[in-house]
């Protein structure tokens, strides 16, 4: 089990696992890669943990299978939506005679970083450094064997929710895998999709899942703004299967096999048969259909487009890069994207065999980015339980197993067009 690192992402509508493994060039590869259907997490949140865990577990039951192994532990990634950034510097002498930096002075100062005060529903997860400074010299990104007095570090501070975390972990925990660690979403994703050129000049990663959107803006190498829309590719379904006079699963399916948006005109119109309640078969229009999807889509990038615009960096964005299931996969979305952002859009899909597709990316970020720690350390076969070197946003929050031995014995609306009223 120890030669595979295995990140799980836990979606609104399926939990994504891939499993991974450094090989002998010390490059990461995907060795399995699975999704399962999810209904018992709404907007990144877990609503249901029973339904959850039968989810994980039969995710994690495929993966076993392609990678014919026993998966008894994993790293999870953190919703950024369900996340707040709070910005905060930590200041410490360098503690050694001859003054240079070790790794002890560094944690002392990302500890001091996250000294400030927080909400009782709250807990810090983690603390990404932007940069360290050393007698005044800032945009320093390590300083482990420089020589100084005094060091700084300006730093972002994750916070989120109590029981919003402890539900995931409990999730995971009942599905009967240990969680070792946490990774933070937009992080995972980052890793993934983005150049790193995009990040340092300004880039957009949206990140579509069913019921939520959440929206990253990088610039200058950091994540800036996390901010988060509450609708996703679900309410193009619903809309698909209320104007259709259709149920919704045969609403999922249409969407999935035949959107096709931004087209210039609809020429090529023929009827589609599908089944509608009672084993009816009902015929629907091709172009119809595309009206329908591209109407809402037009309305979710246009608030995306407001999002974007309220943050400080719209001017310095270079492009929008497009994840999740809920609308990176639809053909076509990029030119309607690019046509009201006013910006470059495409869809990022992570470089790896077997993982290409924008339903995977934070999945794969999650077995990545622990990958790169593992590489960090100079170690390819060290084992992953000793993971105090790792980021901190990667800290376990509290012990699983113990925890789980207790909880044992306690069991936008906008208009879009005029749809509705043709179809009423």
């Amino acid at each position: 089990m120890n030669e595979y690192i295995i990140g799980i992402d836990i979606g609104s509508s399926n939990i994504c696992a891939a499993a991974g493994k450094v090989d002998k060039h010390a490059e990461m590869q995907i060795m399995g890669i699975t999704s399962s259907s999810c209904s018992g997490v709404k907007r990144g949140i877990v609503v249901d943990i029973d339904n959850t865990s039968e989810s994980i577990k039969k995710c994690i039951s495929s993966l076993e299978r392609m990678v014919d192994t026993k998966v008894t532990e994993a790293y999870i990634s953190l919703p950024g939506g369900i996340s707040e950034l709070i910005l905060n510097k930590g200041v410490v002498a360098v503690s050694s005679e001859d003054r240079e930096i070790r790794k002890n002075d560094v944690k002392r100062v990302l500890k001091a970083s996250k000294i400030i005060t927080i909400p009782n529903d709250k807990e810090i997860i983690g603390v990404i450094p932007q940069q360290y400074i050393i007698d005044g010299y800032d945009k320093i990104k390590d300083p482990v064997g420089m020589s100084g007095l005094r060091l700084e570090v300006d730093a972002q501070i994750i916070l989120a929710q109590s029981t919003v975390v402890n539900n995931i972990f409990k999730s995971v925990n009942k599905a009967g895998i240990r969680v070792r660690g946490v990774v933070f979403g937009p992080i995972a994703v980052s890793g993934v999709v983005l150049k790193e050129e995009e990040i340092q000049r300004g880039v957009v990663l949206v990140d579509a899942g069913s019921e939520s959107i959440n929206i990253y803006i990088y610039e200058g190498g950091h994540l800036r703004n996390i901010s988060t829309l509450p609708l996703g590719g679900n309410i193009i379904t619903s809309d698909i299967a209320v104007c259709l006079k259709i149920p919704v699963s045969e609403a999922e399916k249409l969407k999935i096999k035949y959107a096709n948006i931004g087209m210039d005109s609809h020429k090529d119109d023929f009827k589609i048969d599908i089944n509608a309640n009672y084993n009816n078969k009902v015929k629907v229009s091709y172009n119809m259909l595309n009206e329908i999807i591209e109407a809402r889509v037009e309305e979710i990038f246009s608030l995306i487009d407001k999002e974007i615009r309220i943050s400080e960096y719209y001017d310095k964005l270079s492009g929008v890069v497009m994840v999740g299931g809920g609308m990176a996969l639809i053909n076509g979305v990029e030119k309607i994207g690019k046509n009201i952002l006013g910006k470059l859009v495409r869809t990022g899909i992570p470089k790896y065999i077997g993982a290409s597709s924008p339903l995977y990316a934070t999945a794969v970020g999650v077995v990545r980015d622990v990958s790169d720690s593992m590489k960090l350390k100079n170690s390819m076969d060290m084992d992953l339980s000793k993971d105090d070197d790792l980021p901190d946003y990667k800290k376990i929050i509290e012990d699983e197993d113990e925890k789980e031995k207790e909880d044992k014995g306690n069991r936008f609306i906008s208009k879009i067009k005029d749809f509705f009223t043709d179809f009423f």
